[in-house]
């Protein structure tokens, strides 16, 4: 199986390079393509540039010389619905060019002539997973119509393509893509993030939003394909969620605590959420797992030892016997510390951090810091759960640490 990534500009396909284990660059006709793996899968890169006729030759090498069974395109677009803001996402339910103009021939305005295409309808699986993606990742996203044309919209055109096609959204390739598609019978979908609202004003804001968008297109697609990459649908995860207790004011008054003791007693839940992280993590290029103290351990561990990897100790002060380095952090009232030997990893390595839960994120990101002091590189942060409301996934993040939850939960 393998996945073909389009993008149309530099901003959007540099994220994906910068991602990619044991890249490999390929020159055809012109095109560079970039192969590795990519959250988990296997995967092909390319800029297509702009425009239809040099998107749909990227889609159709990514076919038939790469051999790609998907293709998801991401990248750009301006807002024809006047109810998207700026970064928000559209995920193609179909897509059209509008324009192809036969209509003097007979033929409906958008419609191929002589062909009986017209809409070419994305995958349900791949919108529903790009779906699924976009709400676990907080992101504004609609399923909607994409319009295609060689040419930058902004101004009057914009109310005449609303109103002529139901479009959502208008770039300068998708919809050449998805005819690709639709002629080879590959799934694919279409991601757009919104740059501009294809009025008189887009081409200033343009510029100024498009790194931006692009970036929101490329979390959306990292989410998205390492979904894929997992063994479970997204029913797999309602199990693991329904096998962690809620324990009401504990351990103090007005907290809800998440205890995964039930699911750690739980063969198939353990099993589960070890899973999950070993196909994600798999095919990545790490070098050790960390894990916090102390439930970090025995999820962490058990993750290590799947992925043929040793397993490193992140204890509290005073708990580990050699020499150690460590890093403070603030508590409610007062501060804490951990601790890691000074020989437990070495300069450049890849680690993968991994406790049971995050909540405000202090300790985690004292211990990706205790990581970085020691020379190493965090390839994510990884938790059993997560506390969105108390925001310690944007502190992690904010700090330049990427993080995931298998699942999560409101509330604290």
């Amino acid at each position: 199986m393998v996945i073909g990534i389009m993008g149309a500009l530099s901003d959007e396909v540099d994220y994906y390079k910068s991602a990619l284990v044991n890249p490999k660059k390929t020159n055809l006709v012109g095109f560079d393509f970039f192969s590795g793996f990519f959250s988990g899968k296997e995967v092909v890169v390319v800029r297509s540039g702009a425009g239809k006729v040099n998107a749909s030759i990227c889609a159709q090498i990514l076919i038939t010389n790469f051999k790609a069974t998907s293709i998801i395109f991401t990248g750009v677009a301006g807002a024809l619905n006047p109810g998207l803001d700026i970064k928000s996402i559209v995920i193609s339910r179909d897509s059209v060019q509008h324009d192809m103009d036969a209509t003097k021939l007979g033929f409906e305005r958008g419609a191929i002539p002589f062909s009986g295409l017209k809409f070419f309808n994305a995958s349900a699986d791949l919108v529903d997973a790009a779906s699924f993606a976009a709400k676990k990742l907080g992101l504004k996203a609609i399923v909607g119509r994409v319009l295609t044309g060689d040419q930058f919209i902004a101004g009057e055109e914009s109310a005449f393509l609303r109103k002529e096609f139901g479009g959502d959204c208008v770039d300068m390739e998708s919809a050449a893509v998805a005819h690709v598609c639709e002629l080879n019978a590959i799934p694919h979908v279409i991601i757009r993030s919104i740059s501009d609202r294809a009025d008189h004003v887009a081409s200033e804001s343009f510029a100024k939003i498009s790194k931006v968008a692009a970036k929101n297109s490329f979390l959306l697609v990292k989410e998205l394909v390492s979904n894929l990459a997992k063994p479970a649908s997204a029913g797999v995860f309602e199990s693991i969620k329904s096998k962690i207790r809620a324990v009401p004011d504990w351990p103090k008054k007005g907290v809800m605590f998440r205890d995964i003791t039930t699911l750690l007693k739980d063969k198939g839940g353990f099993n589960s959420v070890v899973d999950v992280l070993y196909d994600r993590y798999r095919n990545e290029k790490i070098d050790s797992v960390a894990g916090i103290e102390s439930r970090g351990f025995i999820v962490g561990s058990v993750l290590a030892n799947r992925l043929g990897l040793g397993f490193i100790l992140i204890r509290k002060a005073g708990k580990l016997p050699g020499e150690t380095v460590f890093e403070e952090y603030k508590l409610e009232y007062g501060s804490d510390r951990i601790e890691m030997h000074k020989d437990s990893i070495g300069r450049g390595d890849r680690v993968l951090l991994v406790d049971d839960l995050i909540a405000t994120g202090g300790t985690a990101l004292a211990a990706a810091r205790l990581i970085e002091k020691l020379g190493g590189k965090v390839v994510e942060c990884a938790f059993i759960v997560g506390l969105v409301d108390l925001k310690g996934k944007e502190k992690l993040e904010k700090n330049g640490f990427q993080t995931y939850s298998v699942v999560e939960f409101e509330g604290e």
